[in-house]
């Protein structure tokens, strides 16, 4: 599988680094970039594309994706406290240190609550905030 097939490689992905198996009716496909949705609703097009994006150019998910089915994952998913979390929905990295584990994408989580997309960088010893500004302040309604 190589480039021509990038809404099946970003599944793998998926699959393979957060365990996420998305459920049946959700679909990965490739109109404009890869998104995900159902391509029979005609009510999932959003802005007047169907699905929404899943990932950038770079193969990163979306938060947006992660926000609607992290809750799936059963790695690379870090649980927070009401602090951590609070800081990290407002937009701050926050310090940790995951041992002699490599730089890589996670999953935010506080309680039940999804928070989104960090980026644990190995040299720095932090999560690296990935959150949208513009979905900050959804999220910390959502906590508090």
């Amino acid at each position: 599988m190589g480039i021509g097939y990038k809404e099946k490689n970003f599944k793998r992905y998926l699959e393979n680094h957060f365990e996420i198996f998305l459920p049946p009716g959700v679909q990965i496909f490739y109109t404009r970039g890869v998104r995900v949705g159902n391509k029979d609703i005609d009510k999932s097009k959003i802005d007047g594309e169907l699905g929404y994006a899943a990932c950038d150019f770079g193969f990163n998910p979306t938060n947006a994706i992660v926000q609607n089915f992290g809750y799936i994952a059963k790695k690379n998913v870090k649980e927070l406290d009401e602090k951590q979390a609070k800081e990290f929905a407002s937009g701050k990295s926050i310090p940790c240190n995951l041992g002699k584990s490599k730089s890589k994408q996670l999953i935010m989580k506080y309680k039940t609550h999804i928070i989104g997309l960090g980026f644990y960088d190995k040299d720095k010893k932090r999560i690296v905030n990935k959150i949208p500004e513009k979905r900050r302040r959804e999220i910390i309604n959502q906590i508090n």
